[in-house]
Order: C-alpha cells, then structure tokens, then sequence
C-alpha cells in the first residue's frame, strides 16, 4: 500500500497545481477571447474545436498509454501545457486563438486521460470510489478556491502576466511527477 499511497500524493500534489492554474483563468476565457475581437458565436466555435481534439486525443492516449504508461504522458503533457498557455500571449486574432484550442483540447484530454487509468490503476477496487472522491473533491475545491481570487489577478496583474504564472506553475507541477513509480 505503501507505494500506491505515495503514488497517489505525487499525482495529487501535482494536479492540485493544475487545478489551481485552470481555477485562476477559467472564469475570463470569454473576456480574453472579447479582447481578440471574437463574440459568443467565437466561443461556441473554440469550445467545440476543444472538444473534438479532446475527444480524438482520449482515444489515442488511452491506447498507447496502455502500452508506454501514464507517467510519461502525464510529464510530457505538463509542459505542454506550459508551451500553449505561454503560446496565449503571442495570440493576435481569434483564428490563432482557435488554433491553440485545439492543442489545448488534446492535451488537457491526454493529461485527464492518462491521469484517470493511473488513478485506477494505483487504487484497490473496493476504495475507488472513495478515493477517486476524495481526489476530485481536493481538485474541485482548490480549483474554487482559485476562482474566487482570479478577478483580483487578472485584474491586478492583466491577462499576460497571469499565463506566465500559470506556465512556471504547469512546469513545476511535472516535478512531482517524475517520483511516481509505476508498475506495468
């Protein structure tokens, strides 16, 4: 139980990071896309490109993930992440925004994907549901958390200092991470 219970904190500590990255800009998306001059009709397109990507990527990854292991996508997918959420300060027009919609949409599935089988994978059958609980209610809460105070970061801050923030935080959050011990 030993090594299941330290896997389990690394992946925690690792995406309690991620969930406070994703609390902190999830709530302004809409704004920064009216910043680039898209409107609603913009966002319904972008969350759309997200999610076809997402829904390929889960596919893919969980196949391979099978075959090569979730800790080397959940790494790789940390600091790709980083590269698109520092590739949002470049973007000049909603094109280009629905471009890294669909990076971003393959890797936040590719990430959830892999992260999903490891956390069954180091849980027993009998706690899981207690478990993957505990996991999504730590996750949900620090994402919340996160959200409350994002209005006084974005707007203290502005929207670019806040992507790089959450990139350092992306790259640091892989850290964790590389302590896995995965059995295959």
């Amino acid at each position: 139980m030993k090594l299941r219970l330290d896997n389990f904190r690394y992946l925690l500590i690792s995406s309690s990071m991620g969930a406070l990255v994703g609390g902190i800009f999830g709530p302004f998306y809409v704004l920064y896309l009216q910043k680039l001059g898209g409107g609603f009709e913009n966002f319904g397109f972008a969350y759309g490109l997200f999610a076809i990507a997402a829904s390929i990527a889960s596919y893919v990854v969980g196949k391979y993930s099978d075959k090569f292991g979730r800790k080397p996508f959940m790494i790789l997918m940390n600091f790709a992440y980083a590269i698109v959420i520092i590739s949002y300060t470049f973007v000049t027009s909603v094109a280009q925004l629905f471009v890294l919609q669909v990076l971003f949409g393959a890797i936040d599935s590719a990430w959830k994907i892999s992260e999903t089988a490891f956390l069954g994978d180091i849980t027993k059958k009998k706690h899981r549901g207690r478990v993957l609980g505990k996991y999504g209610m730590v996750l949900g809460l620090l994402s919340g958390i996160a959200m409350l105070f994002s209005g006084i970061l974005v707007g203290k801050m502005g929207f670019e200092i806040i992507f790089y923030l959450m990139a350092a935080t992306d790259v640091v959050s892989a850290i964790p991470l590389f302590f896995i011990k995965e059995k295959r």
